[in-house]
């Protein structure tokens, strides 16, 4: 039996033991009684219906991601500016990490006089033992009268969400990843010029350094020109690895992937990571070129499913004309 259940049933005590003294007692004493309990649920509710027009609920992670292993925060609140305290608001919040599956509920009871920042609150920790995103979302919030027997529904926020990351490990890049990969395709401007054998000529452009300008060739054209330092294209990366497994070791492998996707960014080496959705068989590629990208990527990876088993996407093109390296749970690189 719920607490607005019970206190419903000890009203409809007080009320029959009111009539009850009414129908034993006609004097005036029973009948101020049995009025008064009569008017009080509605002065309570009516007292209750404006808090209800002016409570807003409110869902807040304390960090946007930490890495697993430790303590996510979510801040559960009910915002309401006004002199009246709050009676009670009730919230059953669910925290899922949408990764894994694992969920956990929570039962959360307010009521007083709100703070300075017109609300009341309380935290909530996820222990992050696995990544994934971690959503906190509000089933059901409401605000109960005074003696506990209407429970009144008042809008409800919007769910939010943290990640629990993968760990930067001490691990230097494998060999096969720290290797120059080989050129292909036609040659590239070299970003910043800089000395070499192969160059092409191009009309001057604003912002171009002066020491690029041919100043020979520029005086027979009447017009500047420079010349541009080429470098030859090198052979893309794609990182790739298995969304499915035994929990333990999905994180064993995103942990290395994390590692090496920042160790190449770090050395100026953009590349790509690949998987196949666990459900939808559907190809996900990330271009990483930075750590907003890299960011984007690891949204989108702790947000799928980790199921048991799946299509590994070794049976599968992913790196296109690029190198491709797969990334295997037991610590190994395949190509």
């Amino acid at each position: 039996m719920t607490a607005v259940a019970a206190r419903r049933v000890g009203y409809g005590l007080a009320l029959a033991a009111a009539l009850l003294f009414q129908i034993l007692d006609v004097g005036y004493l029973a009948h101020f009684l049995l009025w008064t309990v009569l008017a009080l649920p509605v002065v309570s509710l009516l007292l209750t219906l404006p808090l209800v027009f002016r409570c807003r609920g409110g869902l807040t992670a304390a960090a946007a991601g930490l890495e697993r292993g430790k303590e996510l925060q979510f801040r559960a609140e009910v915002r309401y500016r006004g002199f009246l305290p709050l009676p009670m608001a009730r919230m059953r919040l669910r925290l899922t990490n949408e990764m894994t599956g694992e969920e956990l509920f929570h039962q959360v009871t307010l009521s007083g006089v709100p703070g300075r920042g017109g609300g009341l609150h309380k935290w909530m920790a996820w222990d992050a033992d696995h990544c994934g995103r971690v959503r906190c979302e509000i089933e059901r919030l409401q605000v109960v009268d005074g003696l506990g027997l209407f429970a009144l529904p008042i809008p409800q926020p919007q769910a939010c969400a943290a990640l629990a990351l993968p760990r930067l490990l001490d691990l230097p890049l494998p060999p096969l990843l720290r290797g120059e990969t080989e050129a292909v395709g036609p040659l590239k401007p070299r970003p910043g010029g800089g000395p070499g054998e192969d160059y092409d000529l191009r009309p001057y452009r604003a912002g171009d350094p002066v020491t690029t300008i041919h100043w020979k060739l520029s005086s027979k054209r009447d017009e500047l020109v420079v010349r541009e330092t080429l470098e030859p294209r090198q052979e893309g990366i794609v990182l790739t690895f298995d969304h499915f497994g035994a929990w333990d070791e999905v994180d064993g492998v995103l942990d290395r992937l994390l590692t090496w996707s920042t160790a190449l960014l770090e050395e100026g080496r953009s590349h790509t990571v690949a998987w196949l959705h666990p459900v939808t068989g559907e190809l996900r590629r990330f271009l990483v070129a930075d750590r907003r990208t890299q960011g984007r990527c690891l949204s989108a990876i702790l947000s799928d499913p980790t199921p048991p088993n799946g299509r590994s996407i070794r049976t599968e093109k992913a790196g296109g004309k690029e190198r491709q390296f797969h990334l295997l749970p037991n610590g190994e690189v395949a190509v």
